[in-house]
This record gives structure tokens, C-alpha cells and sequence, in this order.
């Protein structure tokens, strides 16, 4: 962009036109140079006689002068400021802050007069705004709620049923902002209603490597049992699973101290959890229940409610207040180090409580009914590639008010569509349509999102360029951290290189500097993760469609704070007097990301040519391909796994790529800028690299989840896998003793090696 501002400051500043050459296609000879020369002079002679003459006789009021607008206006028109220059000049902090007091003045979970209520403010503020068109999708799906008047709870009793001790069935207020009569219970979305009254065991982060521990070293039987768990290390659903798949009755969910509170205050003095706050959350999968893998349109196949394989057991969230009443209790072996949290007691197993008299209680008596959520979309037409979309994406529900999560990105959102239509209105258009996502329902599994991409994959399949997610925000106002596809990653940093940083007294003058400084990384560039998991929206564009992704925030300093997350996360504490107080007094990290948005979304949405590096991928697939040759390299040579195929395929990609990276470079220096066809081709085959790597069978068991190279693992889906197909077969293996999955995991290698190698296909001239 920087390069188009150069020429239109000089825009001849390239024109190379030979004077002669014009006036031989004249039919002009040297004689008639020679009379028009004098002739010329003699003009000149007259004209600078009169010049003087007039000069002496009149005043200087009709000569322009420095600040006169008019004159300087008709002699020069002013020259309009770069759109990046107006993105960058245009956010304004008080407006997000209006936005953000706005949004969370109520709960606004999805389904419920809250939610309903702000989907209706997104509406009218984004048409008010300038852009083209907005609209809402709806779409009716199953949705899971607390039962208000028969809360969820667990109970600690006696054998004859006297109550010692009852979990709190809401948050108490803790200030004005908390105290609200529309907050929700307590609970976990899509856990099943029902009684567990199993012994108690005690299952750490609940991961499958606690499970097995239990199982196979302390050779504990889970059968009926039931867990309580911290929350942490994975999404809570796949502890709920885990459960399960060991059968037992029941889990509960807490937040330890060690993992959200540090300090030597809770809110509302600091931003520490406190012993009264838990973390609500789903425990439920992706998209609608009724509809796996289609969109939850009126005209579509449900399954019966009684057919969903989901959650079968009670789940419940409590505070690490409540949860110390039943862990002081329990009896059995005291539990390894690393399993001990923060509260003052003496973590043990279990099963059950020292004092044999006692006994637990967890009832669970959540609902599921038919609702209708709702996405708010906006569009701005691209005036030369319409048909190309640059896609920007945040969740507007929240469990309570999620001043933090979803609606600190929601109120950066908004306002980017204001200076968006505000430039739309002064004639500045984007080459490529820029579409903007406003999900509902994203707690309680992406709904929203997966529906609709659901609805529009033919079309996002062939048309979409680019994904960029925002789930929230800010959480505290430190450093970037962003999870790109390989191909996004230098579009990213480019964008972070354009944008101020946020701290004005450092030395670092862009956002790119101060990332790098603080990531304390070794690398010569700040580091990213590509691992982007299904925790947020981006999930299904990216699992299933094959759009290139970005999801990013801004975050705390992770060698100051060993935390898991946020301390306040989901919970009724998190209220803008929080976000104000702790996470973001003054608003300008929020504003930086409504700025690095803005330019990430507009760079791409103008680029001639694509800034998607290929070679990225081809070395992060070498790197993986390492990584299981070291941890698994011996077992496969054992088992005749193919791997030379697999590093042969690799190899390919790697080469290919840099053909192809070097075809691009000469293009660019050689050709015409005009060459629109040429660009296109190009620009195609750099949005549908992506998509060389979806295996429209899907994973083993998951066909939901279709990227070969990066998709949620089987037993974490907030983070991903590389080659995931592969290192879960393999988990299943080495950890589950099934050995009859070694002609599966033979599979997994062989079609990774297929579609890397029809990858580097992609890249070809032809590819056939």
C-alpha cells in the first residue's frame, strides 16, 4: 500500500515518452523545427514584456498565498489520506467505552430478552453506520438452560440424609454491577439432568492422562463414582467425556486458587477470582445438536431429541469456596504433588470422605428446548472483486456480562463499522467485499457460526480469502498473542508493523516492536501458534472450510502469571467495572486491536496479490514430520509404517512452494500491474492452498473436523493437533493398549501423505 501512496504523489513520475518519436508520427521534418524554434522565442520575447507590464499596474490580491484554501484548492485539488491513515486516525476510545457500558448493562446470553435485546442494538447501530447492507440470521436450534426456580447443587450429607452442606445456587453480588436478578444459576450447558451419589474421587485436571493414572496406577474403579475435577489444561467437555467414557455417575467442576487467583485480593479490589465465582461453560460439541453438519434451516432434517449422542451424565461448575467443603473431607492416598492446587487442605484421591458417615449429593436439573439465535451480518460490496470476502468475526452472548468475553470485541466491532461506512460515505470502497460477523450462541457450542457456515460452505469454499476472529479483545493490557493459519502470518505481522503501540512511553514505536520485545521469544519474529483449536468462532471456517484463519487478542505477561486463563472467566464478576479497573483503564489496547482489525482487514482486502507466504506451511509440515519422527520413529519402523512416503510428500510441497514463491516475485517485478487475469490466477491458488488440505471424509470417528494438518485433538478441543489424525491414533495406542489401531494409524500416515502431496499439485502450472 505504502508503494500506491508513492505514486500518487508522482503519478508520471514513470512515463518515458521520446518528443521526437512524436513528431515524426507527425510527418514533421528538421526545417519545420527550425521556424517553430524562432517562432517560439519570439512568443516568449512578448509574453514575458506583458507579464512585466500587468505585474507592475495591479496589486497582489489575485496571487495565491500560503493558507489561502480556495486558491490553492482551484490550482491543486488536496489530495485525500491514505484509508490506512484514516482507519488509524478515525477509532475513538469513548466511543468503544459508550459501546462496552452499552452492551453489558444486562445479561446477554443468547436465547434469552438480553440477548434478543442486544442483537436488535447491533442491528441499528451497523445500518446506522453507512455500510451496504446488514441482516440477521436466525435459526432455531436446541439450547440448554438452568432451571431457576430447582437450581442445580451439590450437597455434603450424613448417612441419613441431614444437609451439612449445600453449594451456593448463585454468585452473591459483590457490587452494584453484580447484582442483578438475571443472572443465571449456576451450570454447564447440555450437561444432562440427573442425581449422582457415587463416592467422591478426586481427578486433578480430569485430562486422560489423570484418568489413566487413577485406572491403571492406583488401579481405582471410576464405575459409579462421583469426580470432582479443576478446571484448566482442557476444555471442560472433555472432561465431562472423559468421565463418561470411565464411567462414572457424575462431575464436578471447580476453579482452583492456584489457577485463578494469585493475588493477595479478589474482585472487586483486584481482578483475582474470588471464593464465591465459577466458571459457567458448555460441555456440549459444535453447531446445533438437531443438525450435524447441516444448517438449522426451517426446511431442515432434525434427529430426535432422544437420538443426540451427547452428555449423559450431571455435570455442575462450584467456587473454590464451596469446593473446599467437600476436598477437606476426602479420604484415601494423599494426591501427587503436581496434583495439589492452592486451597489450605490436603488434596487426596479418594474414593469417599475419612469420616465413613458421610455422603454427596450433585442434582443437576438443566433443560433443552428449541430456540431461535440469531447472527447479525454486515456487508461493504467490493468494487472489483465482489466476489471475494474478507471475513471478520466476534460472538455477541455472553453467560453473564462478559464485559471481557465476547463484548470487548463486540464494542471494538461496532466501531470499526463506523469508520468502515464513514469512509464507505467518502467514496472509499475495498476491492474485495469485507463481511462482518456479529455469532450468537457461540458459548454454548459456536452455534451461530457453525449454522451459517454451514449454510453459505459452497459458496465460502470457493469465495472466501480470509477469516479474521476476535473473540475478545483484551483480557489485560500487556501483549498480542494470535493463533494464524501459515498463510495468514506475514499479512499479521505487517498489519502489527503499520499500527502504534498502544504504550506510548516505550521505545518501541509499533505494535509489531512491542510484540516482539515482550514475547520474550528467541525468534527473529514474534511467535504465533498455529494450533487454533475450536474454542472460539474461527473453528469451522477453518476445520471445514479451509479458510485461512486468525484469531488474536491481547493478553497478560505469562512469566508474571503461570495462570490458565483470565481469573474472572465466565463468571458474574466479569463487569465492566472490571474491564475499566484491571484489565483496561483508558482503552487504548482496545482501541489498537479496533486499529490492527481494521488494517489486517483492509490490507488484505486490497492487495493485488496476496501476501499468503506458501513456504510457511511447507516448513511448519517439515518441522511436524520431525517431531513424530523423534517421538514415534522407532515403534513405526517396527511396525512397517510408511514414513518415507510421508517425508517424500513433504519434500515436494517444500519444493513447489518455492517455485512458486519465486514465480510470484518475477511476476510482480516484470509484469504489468494492470494484468488483472494474471493476478486473479495467482491470488486463486494462494486461497485455495487452505483447502488442499481438508479430507472431506473427515477424522477417524469425527467427520465433523476435516483439516488434516491442524484440528482440535480428541481429547482437548481447545487446542490443536498437528497431523491430528495420526497423534490420536497413536495416543490410542500407546495409552489404551489398542493395538488393532496400527492399520489405522497406516491409514492416517497414508492419506497425510496424499494430501500434501496433492498440495504441492495445487501450486503447479497445471497439476495434472
Amino acid at each position: 500500500m505504502r508503494a500506491d501512496r508513492e505514486m500518487e504523489r508522482t503519478p508520471f513520475s514513470n512515463m518515458t515518452i521520446d518528443n521526437e518519436d512524436v513528431y515524426k508520427k507527425a510527418g514533421w521534418g528538421r526545417s519545420q523545427y527550425a521556424v517553430v524554434f524562432v517562432c517560439s522565442l519570439l512568443f516568449m520575447g512578448v509574453g514575458i514584456g506583458i507579464g512585466y507590464a500587468v505585474g507592475r499596474n495591479n496589486s497582489n490580491s489575485n496571487i495565491p498565498q500560503a493558507g489561502d484554501t480556495a486558491q490553492e484548492t482551484a490550482t491543486k485539488p488536496p489530495r485525500s489520506p491514505h484509508p490506512i491513515d484514516t482507519i488509524l486516525s478515525s477509532i475513538n476510545k469513548d466511543n468503544i467505552k459508550q459501546n462496552l457500558w452499552k452492551y453489558t448493562s444486562r445479561p446477554r446470553m443468547s436465547g434469552t430478552p438480553g440477548g434478543y435485546e442486544l442483537v436488535q442494538i447491533l442491528q441499528e447501530a451497523w445500518r446506522s453506520s453507512g455500510i451496504d447492507e446488514v441482516r440477521v440470521t436466525p435459526y432455531d436450534v436446541l439450547m440448554s438452560y438452568p432451571n431457576r426456580t430447582n437450581p442445580n447443587r451439590v450437597q455434603l450429607l450424613t448417612s441419613s440424609g441431614q444437609l451439612i452442606f449445600q453449594s451456593a445456587l448463585f454468585e452473591p453480588a459483590l457490587d452494584s454491577l453484580s447484582n442483578n436478578s438475571e443472572i443465571i444459576p449456576p451450570f454447564n450447558a447440555y450437561a444432562a439432568a440427573g442425581i449422582s451419589e457415587g463416592d467422591l474421587v478426586y481427578v486433578n485436571y480430569g485430562r486422560i492422562e489423570d484418568f489413566l493414572y487413577l485406572t491403571q496406577n492406583m488401579s481405582i474403579d471410576l464405575k459409579g463414582k462421583t469426580l470432582i475435577a479443576r478446571y484448566g489444561k482442557i476444555f471442560r467437555g472433555d472432561k465431562v467425556k472423559n468421565a463418561q467414557r470411565f464411567n462414572a455417575s457424575g462431575i464436578i467442576m471447580y476453579t482452583d486458587p492456584s489457577d485463578f487467583n494469585r493475588g493477595n485480593s479478589t474482585y472487586p479490589d483486584s481482578w483475582w477470582m474470588p471464593p464465591s465465582g465459577l466458571q459457567r461453560g458448555t460441555v456440549g460439541g459444535d453447531g446445533d445438536p438437531l443438525t450435524p453438519l447441516y444448517p438449522a434451516t426451517d426446511y431442515a432434517y432434525r434427529v430426535k431429541e432422544s437420538d443426540v449422542s451427547g452428555i449423559k451424565i450431571p455435570a455442575q461448575p462450584i467456587s473454590y469456596g464451596d469446593a473446599q467443603h467437600f476436598l477437606s473431607e476426602m479420604g484415601g492416598e494423599e494426591a501427587p504433588l503436581e496434583w495439589r492446587g492452592a486451597l489450605p487442605i490436603t488434596y487426596r484421591i479418594g474414593p469417599g470422605f475419612r469420616n465413613s458417615s458421610l455422603k454427596m449429593r450433585l442434582e443437576v436439573n438443566n433443560f433443552e428446548e428449541k430456540r431461535t439465535v440469531e447472527n447479525v451480518i454486515g456487508y461493504i460490496k467490493g468494487k472489483t472483486e465482489p466476489d471475494r470476502y474478507i471475513l471478520l468475526g466476534n460472538h455477541h452472548d455472553a453467560w453473564v456480562f462478559g464485559a471481557i468475553d465476547p463484548l470487548s470485541g463486540t464494542a471494538v466491532l461496532t466501531e470499526l463499522i463506523r469508520v468502515f461506512g464513514e469512509m464507505l460515505k467518502s467514496g472509499t470502497r475495498p476491492d474485495r467485499t469485507i463481511v462482518f460477523c456479529a455469532w450468537g450462541a457461540e458459548e454454548h457450542g459456536l452455534i451461530g457460526s457453525t449454522e451459517w457456515v454451514e449454510e453459505y460452505m459452497k459458496v465460502l469454499y470457493e469465495r472466501a480469502v480470509a477469516y479474521l476472529n476476535v473473540d475478545y479483545a483484551v483480557d489485560y493490557n500487556y501483549v498480542l498473542f494470535a493463533g494464524t493459519s501459515p498463510l495468514l502470518q506475514d499479512s499479521l505481522y505487517q498489519a502489527t508493523k503499520q499500527v502504534p503501540n498502544p504504550d506510548t512511553s516505550s521505545s518501541d514505536k509499533t505494535l509489531y516492536d512491542a510484540w516482539k520485545t515482550r514475547d520474550n521469544s528467541n525468534d527473529l519474529e514474534p511467535s504465533v501458534y498455529y494450533s487454533l483449536g475450536s474454542g472460539s468462532d474461527m473453528a469451522t471456517f477453518y476445520q471445514r472450510a479451509g479458510v485461512p484463519s486468525i484469531d488474536m487478542w491481547f493478553t497478560y505477561d505469562e512469566n508474571k502469571w503461570d495462570i490458565l486463563s483470565y481469573p474472572v472467566y465466565h463468571s458474574a464478576y466479569e463487569t465492566v467495572y472490571l474491564y475499566e479497573n484491571f484489565i483496561d483503564p483508558g482503552y487504548s489496547y482496545t482501541a489498537t486491536m479496533a486499529k490492527l482489525w481494521g488494517v489486517l482487514a483492509w490490507n488484505i482486502a486490497n492487495e493485488k496479490v496476496l501476501k499468503f507466504d506458501v513456504r510457511r506451511y511447507a516448513t511448519a509440515i517439515n518441522k511436524f514430520i520431525g517431531n513424530l519422527k523423534t517421538e514415534f520413529g522407532a515403534k513405526w519402523t517396527k511396525q512397517n509404517v510408511n514414513i518415507g512416503a510421508l517425508e517424500s510428500a513433504a519434500q515436494n510441497l517444500t519444493t513447489e512452494a518455492e517455485n512458486f514463491h519465486q514465480k510470484v516475485q518475477s511476476l510482480q517485478a516484470t509484469s504489468s500491474a494492470a494484468n488483472v487475469l494474471q493476478n486473479r490466477m495467482i491470488n486463486d491458488k494462494l486461497i485455495q492452498f487452505e483447502r488442499a488440505f481438508i479430507d472431506c471424509e473427515g477424522l477417524p470417528g469425527r467427520p465433523m473436523y476435516k483439516h488434516v494438518m491442524f484440528a482440535p485433538s480428541l481429547y482437548d478441543s481447545y487446542s490443536d493437533n498437528s497431523f491430528p489424525g495420526i497423534v490420536d491414533t497413536m495416543n490410542e495406542i500407546e495409552n489404551q493398549n489398542a493395538t488393532a489401531k496400527w492399520e489405522v494409524l497406516k491409514q492416517q500416515v497414508s492419506i497425510a501423505t496424499f494430501i500434501i502431496q496433492s498440495a504441492a499439485n495445487t501450486l503447479k502450472e497445471v497439476g495434472l
